[in-house]
């Protein structure tokens, strides 16, 4: 399958990985292995921004995107308080 989907600039993804040090962002987990994931899906907004662009371990990215365990309200809170 061949995806649309343009690539996170590098510059983006590191700032996000900074961002969370280098560590999933929910407080609660903090893995150290992650992953970058869109707050806003991809196939919703089409948009990487910094703003729209979260570190998250692979576990957590599932419990976001696919079994929904996590809202999006819940991820855009913890996206703002890794800026506190």
């Amino acid at each position: 399958m061949v995806s649309n989907r343009d690539n996170v600039p590098a510059d983006i993804k590191r700032a996000v990985l900074v961002e969370a040090g280098h560590r999933c962002a929910i407080p609660t987990c903090r893995a150290t292995t992650t992953e970058i994931a869109h707050i806003h899906s991809w196939a919703e907004s089409r948009n990487n921004t910094f703003e729209n662009l979260i570190a998250l371990c692979p576990n957590c990215h599932t419990r976001f995107d696919q079994s929904k365990e996590i809202d999006r309200l819940s991820m855009e809170i913890y996206k703002k308080n890794l800026g506190k």
